[in-house]
C-alpha cells in the first residue's frame, strides 16, 4: 500500500512540475507582453489625447482594481478549496465549492455595475466641480488635446471609465468561476494562455486606433477608440468557459449547495490583507483626490514614472514569495522557525530591498525620461502660463528630480521588507490575527495624509498659488508613506518574534540592519554628488512668452542608458552582496549560489558528477530511469484500475451482502471488575 501511495506521489509530482515550467514560461510571456502593451498604450495615448486623459485612463484602471478587490479574495479562497477535492476526485465537496462561489459571483454582479455607474459619473464630475471650489477657476466642461480642434467632453470620460469597470466586473462576476477551477487543477498555464491572446487581440486593436490618430491626423472620439474594451471580459471569459465545460463535465451548479466555510473564508481573507493593500497601492488614488484637477498630468507622470518602478518591484518580490512554500513545509513541521533561520532570511529580504533601491532610484528616471519624456513635454505646447507652471514643475521633479527616485526608491524597499514580513505570518496561517492593527495603521494612513496634505495646500501654499506647490505634495506625501510603511514593519516585526519564531533574541538583528542601510545611504550620496559626473537628466522650462509656456527636455541616448546600467552594476554589487559575505561569508555564499542563473549551472554541474559517478560504477541511468518511468506508470494504471473497482456499487454488495454485523461491546463506568469478553465461535 507504502508503495502505489509512493508511485502516485512521484506520478503527481512529475505532472506538476511539468505544469509548474509551463505556467512559468508563459508567466513570462505574459509579463513581458504587458510592459510592452503598457509602454505602446502609453506612448499613443499621450500622443493623441495628451497627458490629462493619460492620467484619466490611469487612475479608470485603478479605481476598477480596486473594485475587484473582493472578488479576488473569493477566486482565491475558490481555489484553495477546490484544490483538493478536485485532486482526489471528490465531486460532490468540488461542486458544493463551485454552486456556493458562482452564486456569491453572481450576487455581486449587479452591484458591481452600480458601483461603476456611479463613480464613471461621479469622477468626471470631480474633475469639472474640483477647480472651481478648490482654486475658484471656471468650471471644466472637457480637456483638451493635441489634435486640432481636438476636445474630450465629460460624457465622453465617463463612458471610457464605465468600459474599464465593466470589463473588471462582468469578467470577475460571470467567468472568474471557471478560471478558479483551471487554477484549482494547477492549469494555470492555460489560462494564462488565454488571457495573453486576449489582450493581444483587443490591446493591439486600441493601439491601431491610436496610431490611426497621430499618422492620419484624425481625430477619433475615445468612446469609439476604447469600446473594444467592453468586448475583452467576453472573448476571454467564453474561450475559459468551454474549454472547462468540456474538460469538466461533472462541474455543474446546483442552487441548494452552499459552503459555509467559502464564505467566512472569504470575508475573512478580503479584511486581511485590505490594510496591506491599501498601504502599498494607494498613491495615485490619494494624491488625485488631494490634488484636485491639477491631479490629471501629475497622476499621469507619477503613473509613467511607476511603470518601470513596479515591475522592478514584482520581480523583486517573487525572490521574497518563493521562500513562502519553504517556510509553510518548516512551520507544519516544527510548529516554528528557528531564530537562525529567521535572521538569514532577513538578511536575504534586506539585500534585495537594498538592490531595489539602488535599481529603482538610479535607472527608473532615465529609463522614463527617455521613453515619454519628450512626448509630454509636447503636451504642453500652447498651454497658458498660470495653469501648466505648476505641471511643468511636477514634469521637472518627478523625472529630473533626484530627490523624488530616492523617496520613490525608499517606498518601494518599504514595501518589500513588509511583504517579506507578511510572507512569514502567511506561511503560519494566521494572517487574521494581524487583522486588526494592519487595518487601523492603513485607516490612520489615509485620515493623516489626506488631512495633512489638504492642510499644506491651503496654508502651507495658499491653496495651490505658489509655483511650487506640486512637488512639495509629492515630497510630504512619500515622507508620511514611509513613516506608516515602518510602523507596520516593525508590528509585523513583533508579531514574528512573539508569533512565529522560538528562541527569539536580538542576535544577528543590528548587522542585518546596517546591510540594509549602507547601501541606502551609499546610493543616496552617490545620486546627489557622484551622479551627474556620468549622467544627466536635463528639463528645462522657459520663461513664458506671451500666452504659453515651452517645456524642453533633453533626448536620452542609448550610450547614456547603457552608462547608467553599468553604473547601476558596479553600484550595487559591492554594496548589497560583497558586503555581507565579507562579514556572514556562509551566509553571503548560500545567497550567491542560490541566484537563479548561478543555481542552474550548479544544478547542472551536480547531475553530471551524478552521471559520471553512474558511469564509474557499471549504472546505465537511462536504461535505470526508463525502467523507473514504466514501474511507475503500471502502478498508478493498477491504482487507477483499483479506483474504478472501488467505486462500482455491485463490488461492495457482493462481498459484504452476507457478511454478519460486528458485535460492539459497551464499557459501563460502575462496574469494578475487569469486563471479560468471550471469544466468538
Amino acid at each position: 500500500m507504502q508503495l502505489e501511495a509512493t508511485a502516485t506521489d512521484n506520478v503527481v509530482i512529475k505532472t506538476s512540475a511539468r505544469t509548474s515550467v509551463w505556467s512559468a514560461l508563459v508567466g513570462v510571456a505574459i509579463s513581458l507582453t504587458n510592459t510592452i502593451i503598457q509602454i505602446l498604450m502609453i506612448y499613443w495615448i499621450l500622443s493623441a489625447y495628451g497627458t490629462e486623459f493619460n492620467g484619466f485612463v490611469r487612475i479608470s484602471m485603478s479605481v476598477a482594481i480596486i473594485g475587484g478587490t473582493c472578488e479576488g479574495a473569493l477566486g482565491i479562497t475558490t481555489v484553495i478549496l477546490m484544490a483538493k477535492p478536485i485532486m482526489e476526485k471528490d465531486w460532490i465537496t468540488a461542486n458544493e465549492s463551485f454552486s456556493t462561489a458562482k452564486r456569491k459571483y453572481r450576487n455581486k454582479l449587479w452591484r458591481g455595475l452600480l458601483f461603476v455607474t456611479l463613480i464613471s459619473i461621479l469622477y468626471p464630475l470631480e474633475i469639472a466641480l474640483a477647480p472651481h471650489f478648490l482654486q475658484g477657476d471656471p468650471i471644466m466642461t472637457s480637456l483638451t488635446t493635441p489634435a486640432k480642434n481636438g476636445t474630450i467632453h465629460l460624457w465622453e470620460l465617463g463612458f471610457v471609465c464605465f468600459f474599464f469597470g465593466f470589463k473588471q466586473v462582468v469578467n470577475s462576476s460571470i467567468f472568474g468561476i471557471y478560471e478558479n477551477v483551471l487554477e484549482a487543477d494547477k492549469q494555470n498555464y492555460l489560462r494564462r494562455a488565454i488571457i495573453l491572446f486576449t489582450d493581444v487581440i483587443v490591446y493591439m486593436l486600441i493601439i491601431s486606433l491610436l496610431s490611426w490618430i497621430n499618422f492620419k491626423g484624425i481625430y477619433i472620439s475615445p468612446v469609439l477608440v476604447f469600446l473594444p474594451i467592453v468586448i475583452y471580459p467576453f472573448i476571454r471569459g467564453f474561450m475559459i468557459m468551454v474549454y472547462v465545460k468540456r474538460k469538466y463535465p461533472w462541474i455543474k451548479f446546483y442552487s441548494d449547495f452552499n459552503d459555509h466555510n467559502l464564505v467566512r473564508k472569504s470575508s475573512k481573507l478580503f479584511f486581511s490583507s485590505l490594510g496591506i493593500n491599501i498601504l502599498m497601492n494607494a498613491d495615485i488614488i490619494i494624491l488625485l483626490v488631494v490634488l484636485g484637477a491639477s491631479g490629471l498630468k501629475t497622476t499621469s507622470m507619477l503613473s509613467i514614472y511607476m511603470i518601470v518602478g513596479i515591475n522592478i518591484r514584482i520581480i523583486m518580490l517573487n525572490f521574497i514569495v518563493s521562500f513562502r512554500e519553504y517556510f509553510i513545509s518548516q512551520i507544519l513541521k516544527e510548529g516554528r522557525i528557528e531564530w537562525k533561520t529567521y535572521t538569514n532570511y532577513e538578511l536575504y529580504t534586506y539585500i534585495v530591498a537594498a538592490f531595489s533601491f539602488v535599481m529603482i532610484s538610479i535607472l527608473t528616471p532615465f529609463v522614463t525620461t527617455g521613453l515619454f519624456g519628450s512626448v509630454i513635454a509636447k503636451d504642453f505646447a500652447g498651454t497658458e502660463p498660470t495653469s501648466a507652471i505648476y505641471q511643468a514643475e511636477a514634469l521637472k521633479y518627478i523625472f529630473s528630480g533626484q530627490e523624488f527616485s530616492i523617496l520613490f526608491g525608499l517606498s518601494t524597499s518599504a514595501i518589500i521588507i513588509v511583504q517579506g514580513q507578511y510572507v512569514l505570518v502567511q506561511a503560519k496561517g494566521i494572517e487574521s490575527r494581524t487583522t486588526k492593527w494592519l487595518n487601523l495603521i492603513a485607516i490612520w494612513y489615509l485620515v493623516i495624509a489626506g488631512l495633512t496634505l489638504v492642510l499644506l495646500y491651503f496654508f502651507a501654499f495658499n491653496a495651490g498659488n505658489k509655483t511650487n506647490w506640486i512637488p512639495k505634495m509629492i515630497k510630504y506625501f512619500y515622507i508620511i508613506k514611509l513613516v506608516f510603511m515602518m510602523i507596520a514593519y516593525f508590528f509585523l516585526w513583533s508579531f514574528t518574534w512573539t508569533h512565529i519564531t522560538y528562541n527569539s533574541s536580538l542576535k544577528n538583528v543590528l548587522p542585518n540592519f546596517i546591510f540594509l542601510l549602507v547601501p541606502i545611504i551609499a546610493t543616496s550620496l552617490f545620486i546627489n554628488y557622484g551622479l551627474s559626473k556620468f549622467a544627466l537628466i536635463n528639463i528645462t522650462i522657459s520663461d513664458p512668452t506671451g500666452d504659453e509656456i515651452k517645456v524642453i527636455v533633453e533626448s536620452i541616448s542609448i550610450p547614456t542608458i547603457v552608462s547608467v546600467l553599468v553604473i547601476t552594476g558596479i553600484t550595487s554589487l559591492p554594496i548589497c552582496i560583497i558586503l555581507p559575505l565579507i562579514f556572514r561569508p556562509k551566509i553571503g555564499l548560500n545567497i550567491i549560489v542560490n541566484l537563479p542563473i548561478i543555481k542552474q549551472i550548479v544544478q547542472k554541474n551536480s547531475s553530471k558528477l551524478k552521471i559520471a559517478r553512474f558511469i564509474d560504477a557499471g549504472i546505465n541511468a537511462e536504461e535505470e530511469s526508463v525502467q523507473n518511468d514504466q514501474i511507475i506508470k503500471s502502478l498508478y494504471d493498477q491504482i487507477e484500475e483499483n479506483n474504478e473497482v472501488l467505486d462500482n456499487e455491485s463490488y461492495f454488495e457482493k462481498r459484504y451482502k452476507y457478511k454478519n454485523t460486528p458485535k460492539v461491546y459497551t464499557l459501563k463506568g460502575d462496574e469494578k471488575t475487569p469486563v471479560k469478553t468471550k471469544s466468538k465461535k
